[in-house]
């Protein structure tokens, strides 16, 4: 009875994700178009193959295309972890073979079961059932009542944002151990690769700044570092800026922010000229 429930809520939380990403389209497809739909070639595609008469074809049709087009800024669902754990052969498969291994203590199973089914007893989650008046973070307003700062505008408690350093509660938590799993992670793939793979590993002993970085002939040869501020800088601009650091709100500001960045791990290959950042 438990793993029925439990595979019924993933599945009901898989279709919301499903949905989330199809909405719109579905929404147009039922105009029989009426409106102008040239602006996105995806929803032109899946109306042409017709699948708008076959709603799970629809769909089908409108997350290939949407994948297609790619969009590295934002999440192609909802969330980051639901891109994860919707991706073919990696988050299901990945899940699966975590919740199924006997030697992992049952809590510690049933916490990450509780997460995906979206039941973790956080503010959000009881707020919804009735059983508290504010999804607000208390963590984060603990926080800021310890700092002597207001407690309005609190993000959402959610098994996600407790679980990242953009709870002001558990950053000191979170940061720590983000990091030393970046570090064992790059530490495996230096060591795993082949003798004859053109990589090269930076950054091994400490966390280095891409200014600092940048300071090196080998990566000043794969691209020039007044051409990459340009680039870097149309990024940047598109991201959030905190409120404490609304007052550098200014080009200078973000350039700056995107040269202070530490990767968690740095490795190029000078042969094709390419670098890769773990982040």
């Amino acid at each position: 009875m438990r793993q029925a429930i439990r595979r019924g809520s993933a599945e009901e939380e898989v279709r919301k994700h499903l949905d989330r990403v199809t909405g719109a389209w579905k929404k147009i497809s039922k105009q029989r178009r009426r409106v102008d739909v040239s602006y996105d070639p995806s929803m032109v595609t899946a109306l042409q193959h017709g699948t708008c008469i076959d709603e799970e074809g629809f769909k089908k049709t409108c997350i290939k295309e949407k994948k297609k087009r790619g969009d590295i800024h934002q999440p192609f669902y909802s969330t980051w972890v639901a891109d994860f754990m919707l991706r073919q052969d990696a988050g299901r498969f990945m899940l699966w073979k975590y919740l199924s291994h006997k030697k992992i203590p049952w809590q510690q199973r049933r916490q990450l079961g509780m997460a995906v089914a979206g039941n973790t007893p956080t503010a959000s989650f009881l707020t919804k059932i009735g059983k508290l008046q504010s999804a607000g973070c208390l963590l984060c307003k603990t926080a800021r009542e310890a700092r002597g700062e207001s407690t309005d505008s609190l993000a959402d408690e959610t098994h996600g944002h407790i679980n990242c350093a953009g709870c002001e509660g558990m950053a000191t938590t979170i940061t720590p151990a983000h990091h030393s799993i970046w570090r064992h992670l790059h530490d495996s793939m230096h060591t795993a690769q082949k003798p004859k793979s053109k990589l090269k590993f930076f950054t091994l002993d400490k966390e280095s700044n891409m200014s600092r970085l940048w300071r090196r002939e080998e990566f000043l040869r794969i691209y020039n570092k007044e051409d990459l501020t340009e680039k870097a800088q149309d990024i940047e601009v598109t991201k959030s800026v905190k409120k404490s650091q609304e007052a550098r709100y200014n080009l200078d500001f973000f350039v700056n922010r995107f040269w202070g960045r530490r990767p968690n791990g740095v490795a190029i290959n000078e042969a094709l000229k390419i670098g890769y950042f773990l982040a």
